[in-house]
């Protein structure tokens, strides 16, 4: 019987955690409490695997008692880690993250966060471990890491088949955002994740949407749409126990309702938030939710509550933000970005191998045909020499001329070849460029469109109503962002034809005629089509740019097409100077690059100045040699500088450089007026 009774309870198990691992992709504290009676009932007598999967449900579903939550999660841990799983090993400590997260406990979290990153086997876990802390800078406040992270994780999970998870990150990306105010980035991540759970069907997902959605309309001052989100997605967080989103949304409401000068509703929320964030042990909403009540209560004229509610503030603060604890997320964060760093070096290092090894193939080949046309050369000479001894008025034969002139072709061809190569790498960086300046407007443009077709459906749906139902303030409202969103179309819409009307004028085939150009405009844009490449192959490239354009300057005749291409590629140079003494890590080093037009009696002078690496002085008279480069071998033609010195020759105009090894590097440009 005893036998028969562990059957039953192991059968029933199994059958909860099917049900539990296929029907619920959220938290469900129901869920906890069903396997809590089982767990309780067979303690230790189920097999190991069972009992990690149950230890794992038990840790995630219960939100009702964090401690309870706690202990299930350290036992998940030490189970695993006897057992040598280290799947579940890395399920214990992700979730563990998650709830000191919750509690404040940030340097655990990121700790806990950084220990599943190194047990993950898959780019998920991987994904997974990013999001999560960057949920850690987001609740610090440290949105530019956040932003940082979210995106390393977004990268993993475009490549999986998690449609959900890249949602909810995109979703948190778009909060670093509303925080740092870039209110428009946010409300279109909002609608990319909002489109991802409609096709999904995932209806927690849409209400996390529908709330921060209406919490960008709060940041834009349109109280009517936001209360009316945020009070949707409200509703659904209470029904699924998900506290913490309930406190925030409370927070928000408390914050509608006092700028619209409702103080009695104010405080009403606000006091929800808290007491809710004390019950289930939310350091930060109850932080949060104790200071806003705190001014409420000072505008109030209510002191007493208001020292009463700062006094709250300070101890859940202080809490969250002891030195001690930033100095652990200070010294998780440059763990983990030595990590991340030495997987980036180990990637560029397998690049450059490659490259090396290109390089050394091609030398071999170059050094081949050098000496087959040295042997030609050799016995050209002697071919000559025999017949001179023989006849004074012999000729060269039709032969050797033939060899000759071939040999005189290929080499004008290579020669032209290695310029086109150098010609198309300019235009490469000239379309990155192109394609980063038009991606914005046309980004605000479908965004502002899919707003308006929402916007359109609330006003219809709102006009179907009965005229003593309809709420006419709420369609004046709708009406007034439709228009205002239409301004912001038109506006993206001008600045897309202007950028490529620009693009066009610029991106001609060069005939090498001269016109009349603007050097001021030249100078600008082929800056940004420089910049914008480089960011379009590498995100985290940045650079302070400071321009000093003399208006004096105006229009003078030139090949715009040509000279263009001598600023993009010193501009390029310019910038991969930055880049490299910045990877020196240098402190208190920002990278700096400075353009300067001036008119002169004679001349028009442009100035191209960085505080990079510098050349040294042995090798300043070398630059403008064809082939000849400072960079690493497989990162340069050696030909920019040459093509750029030929250029201005056919000008008439002079480029000169100075430089200071580690310091500085300044290409003046002069152009005859």
């Amino acid at each position: 019987m005893k036998r028969l009774h562990k059957y039953i309870i192991t059968s029933r198990l199994l059958l909860c955690l099917l049900l539990a691992a296929t029907i619920c992709i959220g938290q469900d504290p129901k869920i906890a409490d069903s396997l809590s009676k089982i767990y309780i009932e067979t303690g230790n007598e189920l097999p190991d695997t069972v009992r990690l999967e149950l230890l794992r449900q038990l840790s995630f579903n219960e939100t009702n008692d964090p401690n309870r939550a706690l202990k299930y999660n350290y036992e998940l841990i030490n189970l695993a880690g006897k057992l040598n799983n280290n799947i579940y090993l890395y399920f214990g400590y992700f979730q563990l993250g998650s709830k000191k997260r919750s509690s404040g406990d940030y340097p655990g979290a990121l700790n806990d966060y950084l220990t599943s990153s190194k047990l993950a086997k898959s780019p998920l876990g991987s994904a997974n471990a990013y999001i999560g802390m960057a949920d850690v800078y987001n609740d610090l406040r440290n949105y530019a890491d956040a932003k940082s992270y979210y995106e390393q994780g977004i990268k993993f999970l475009r490549n999986l088949d998690d449609s959900i998870a890249l949602a909810s990150a995109i979703l948190n990306l778009g909060e670093a955002f509303r925080h740092n105010g870039q209110n428009d980035s946010a409300m279109m991540c909002g609608k990319e994740a909002e489109r991802i759970f409609e096709k999904k069907n995932y209806d927690l997902g849409k209400a996390y949407a529908t709330g921060n959605k209406g919490l960008v309309y709060a940041s834009l001052g349109q109280f009517g749409v936001a209360e009316k989100n945020i009070s949707e997605a409200i509703a659904v967080m209470e029904e699924n126990n998900l506290y913490d989103a309930v406190c925030e949304y409370l927070s928000a409401m408390s914050g509608i309702y006092l700028l619209k000068g409702d103080t009695t509703n104010a405080v009403a929320y606000a006091k929800r938030s808290v007491d809710l964030a004390e019950k289930y042990q939310l350091n930060k909403q109850a932080s949060d939710g104790s200071k806003v009540l705190s001014e409420l209560y000072e505008k109030l004229h209510d002191p007493l509550h208001g020292l009463q509610y700062y006094k709250t503030y300070i101890v859940y603060r202080d809490k969250l933000n002891d030195l001690s604890k930033q100095k652990s997320v200070d010294s998780l964060q440059r763990v983990f970005e030595v990590s991340r760093q030495q997987i980036k070096l180990n990637e560029v290092n397998r690049q450059k191998q490659q490259q090396k090894n290109l390089l050394f193939a091609s030398l071999a080949v170059l050094a081949l045909i050098v000496g087959l046309l040295m042997v030609l050369i050799r016995n050209n000479g002697q071919k000559q020499k025999a017949y001179m001894l023989l006849s004074k008025e012999k000729s060269v034969t039709e032969e050797q001329r033939d060899l000759a002139n071939k040999t005189l072709a290929e080499l004008k061809q290579t020669q032209a070849q290695l310029i086109q190569s150098e010609k198309m790498a300019s235009l490469g960086q000239l379309t990155a460029g192109i394609a980063h300046e038009i991606q914005n407007p046309l980004n605000f443009i479908n965004n502002f469109s899919d707003l308006n077709k929402e916007l359109v459906d609330d006003l219809l749906s709102e006009k179907s109503k009965a005229l003593s139902d309809r709420n006419e303030k709420l369609e004046e409202e709708l009406l007034k962002n439709i228009k205002d969103n239409e301004e912001k179309i038109n506006q993206h819409g001008r600045r897309a034809d202007a950028i490529v009307k620009g693009m066009l004028q610029h991106a001609r085939p060069s005939s090498g005629e001269k016109e009349l150009t603007d050097i001021n405009m030249l100078a600008g844009e082929f800056l940004k089509l420089s910049y914008h490449g480089l960011r379009a192959k590498d995100k985290s490239f940045n650079v302070t740019i400071v321009t000093d354009f003399d208006e004096a300057v105006g229009k003078i005749q030139i090949a715009p097409q040509e000279i263009g291409r001598v600023l993009l590629n010193l501009y390029n140079n310019a910038f991969y100077a930055v880049t490299e003494k910045k990877n020196l890590k240098i402190e208190g080093y920002e990278p700096t690059v400075s353009v300067s037009t001036k008119r002169r009696d004679k001349y028009i002078e442009i100035k191209i100045k960085d505080n990079g690496t510098g050349i040294p002085k042995d090798k300043l008279d070398k630059i403008f040699q064809p082939f000849y480069t400072t960079k690493p071998s497989g990162e340069g033609t050696g030909l920019g500088l040459s093509l750029s010195y030929d250029i201005m020759k056919v000008h008439e105009g002079e480029i000169a450089v100075q430089s200071l090894e580690g310091d500085y590097t300044e290409f003046i440009i002069s152009l005859p007026v």
